[in-house]
């Protein structure tokens, strides 16, 4: 009979090492498995020149923090930096090039059964779900999409802007992504227009120098209402009113849109300098693809983005800033647990009834930030599993 760990983490980004680093220090010593072949590997590909939104002091991970030469932003390359040095400071090891496949209850053994693609059999007494909610890129299923003559990408592969000079670029979605790549496109691309279904939350990066996440950090506990009030002012005063440029403001609170779509408010400004100057142009949904023709809403509605005059567009390049689904459904073997929307109806130290010891970690995204949320859940998990596994 193979080994029966104590406690098994699936996914070494952020969230991974944070709950292995405060296993470790619990007392345990986690089996912790990832899909890539080395630690900081999905950090090391993002796009040139990303910076963290939440700020050096902000995004400090579980004994982790960032040094002063990373800056009041750190680079991606900060982040990786910080990763690839966890396992050696916490005093564990990841196991890399680990693809899991399923993960299944055995009630009979009261153990968490791991299987890989290529059929590694791993067992544990509790487990951790840290893949992260960017696990799988969605590009959606325009009409006529296999006809385009052109490139489509999902935003994730996005490198390098330079890659792109003198074409015509499309990028589709308003996330912080699809609006940070739109602006670093306008130095080089011949053309960059954004295709919005929904109008996005712009809110300022910091505000006198203090991180926007600090002020989420400082407003947690404050009725969502007077929090609602206060970020719509905060647009208001310090990024104005976009819908003559196209961009109308949201008709919904920001609370009320990320239930709806998840998508955090846009946070680089450079964005809306862009915007203004026309180097952004803002049109609606596509509509339909044939050939090198992309047909799409002329204008963005704050109400609806359905109906209205069309235009087309030729882009050399579509950037399918359209987000992820998390695989969830088809990971983990376990009934009810996960919602219509593939995300778990349980995070940081919750039980689901039907799930004993299987906890979530990085899926939440608040207006505090996630890397801070991320600090925050390894430590009640580890604490809850300390009382959990104790030996008899």
């Amino acid at each position: 009979m193979h080994t029966i760990h104590d406690v098994a983490v699936v996914g070494a980004g952020p969230a991974g090492l944070s709950a292995a680093f405060e296993l470790t220090r619990a007392g345990f010593t986690p089996l912790v498995l990832e899909q890539t072949s080395a630690v900081g590997d999905v950090w090391r590909h993002h796009y040139d020149g990303l910076r963290l939104n939440s700020g050096r002091y902000y995004s400090a991970l579980a004994g982790s923090k960032f040094p002063l030469s990373a800056g009041s932003w750190p680079t991606r390359d900060a982040v990786v930096d910080l990763l690839e040095s966890m396992p050696a400071r916490g005093g564990f090891a990841v196991q890399t090039g680990v693809e899991i496949e399923k993960i299944s209850y055995d009630s009979q053994q009261d153990s968490w059964q791991i299987t890989s693609t290529d059929n590694q059999q791993f067992a544990s007494r509790a487990v951790i779900i840290a893949v992260g909610a960017n696990r799988i890129p969605v590009i959606p299923e325009w009409e006529g999409k296999n006809t385009f003559t052109g490139k489509i990408i999902h935003s994730s592969q996005f490198r390098n802007a330079q890659d792109y000079a003198g074409k015509h670029v499309l990028i589709v979605g308003s996330g912080n992504s699809s609006a940070e790549i739109a602006s670093r496109l306008t130095e080089y691309a011949a053309s960059v227009t954004m295709s919005i279904r929904t109008p996005p939350q712009i809110l300022p990066k910091s505000i006198y120098g203090i991180p926007l996440i600090g002020i989420g950090v400082w407003t947690s506990r404050l009725p969502r209402a007077w929090v609602d009030t206060l970020l719509a002012l905060l647009r208001r005063t310090m990024i104005g009113d976009l819908s003559a440029y196209g961009l109308p403001s949201p008709t919904l609170p920001m609370s009320k849109q990320y239930a709806i779509n998840n998508v955090v408010p846009i946070l680089y400004y450079p964005f809306v300098e862009d915007v203004r100057a026309g180097r952004i142009k803002i049109i609606g949904t596509i509509q339909k693809i044939a050939n090198q023709d992309v047909e799409v809403l002329s204008t963005v509605s704050a109400i609806q983005n359905t109906g209205g005059t069309t235009t087309i567009l030729q882009p050399d390049v579509i950037v399918a800033g359209t987000g992820f689904r998390t695989g969830f459904s088809e990971l983990i073997q376990v009934p009810g647990i996960i919602n219509e929307r593939g995300k778990p109806v349980v995070t940081s130290d919750q039980e689901f009834p039907q799930a004993p010891r299987m906890y979530f970690i990085g899926q939440v995204n608040p207006l505090s930030g996630q890397l801070n949320e991320i600090r925050q859940e390894a430590g009640k998990i580890a604490r809850k599993l300390r009382t959990q596994l104790s030996h008899n």
